[in-house]
């Protein structure tokens, strides 16, 4: 499926990120890790963005790596035109991020597979759970919570998330509406737009429940977990979660 290239996270301003590894070794250490588990891996070819599903197949100490190929002929050769490729995977539920450039069409073990350099930078994030990023009036996130008469409506103002990550939210709950997130709660049906992107449907269960002030105005912020959650709708979230941190590192780089 194709992919507009825009949107695609190229790593380029992420290298600054904290979680951003540089050092040899411990790209390496994960790469060796995502054979090991035989991690599937998704590529998107630039240009054109056109996403292709393969696999690490070796780490050499050569300080090349051998991608699986495709079993279609035209796709391996769109994959050794490309002039890069932005790699997503997983590896124990963490998501991980690096980029190889030129890939060379081989044989491996009598099939086709691409040879390609080690990457310079691999963005390793921490579990799902730890890593939130703080919302920020630049990339505003919302939630519209629905009840059992009446479905959510993004149209009509939500609550304000403050934090996210793969795993879970916090929002900003008014005086009086409290209620709706007691703790261990399910909050669903909810929708749960990011900036501008359209809404997705979650559901939530409520971690904790606590009361905070601002500028003198009662609200309640409300911790909550991703209830079944959707791969594609997680992809979403962490696809939210690069670009803003991308466009923050190039503000404080223009501020710099």
């Amino acid at each position: 499926m194709a992919v507009a290239e825009e949107h695609l996270p190229l790593l380029d301003d992420d290298e600054q990120s904290p979680f951003a590894l540089h050092e040899p070794r411990e790209i390496t250490h994960v790469l060796r890790a995502l054979v090991e588990a035989r991690s599937i891996i998704t590529a998107n070819l630039i240009p054109g963005g056109l996403a292709c599903p393969t696999a690490l197949l070796a780490v050499d100490d050569d300080g090349s790596l051998v991608l699986d190929g495709n079993r279609n002929e035209a796709m391996n050769r769109r994959v050794a035109g490309s002039s890069r490729l932005v790699c997503s995977t997983q590896l124990d539920l963490v998501p991980i991020r690096f980029r190889l450039s030129t890939p060379m069409l081989i044989e491996h073990e009598g099939y086709p597979a691409f040879r390609v350099p080690w990457p310079e930078t691999l963005l390793r994030l921490q579990r799902r759970e730890m890593y939130r990023l703080q919302v920020s009036p630049a990339s505003p996130a919302t939630l519209h919570v629905g009840t059992l008469e009446a479905p959510p409506d993004a149209g009509t103002d939500g609550l304000r998330v403050l934090d996210i990550s793969g795993g879970g939210l916090a929002v900003a709950v008014p005086e009086g509406r409290e209620g709706r997130f007691a703790a261990q709660s399910r909050v669903a049906p909810c929708l749960l737009r990011l900036g501008d992107a359209p809404p997705m449907t979650v559901a939530l269960e409520v971690a904790h429940l606590g009361r905070f002030d601002v500028r003198g105005a009662p609200y309640w912020r409300a911790g909550c977990r991703f209830v079944d959650m959707p791969a594609a709708h997680e992809q979403r979230i962490l696809q939210y979660i690069f670009q803003v941190e991308r466009q923050r590192n190039a503000r404080q780089r223009r501020g710099g």
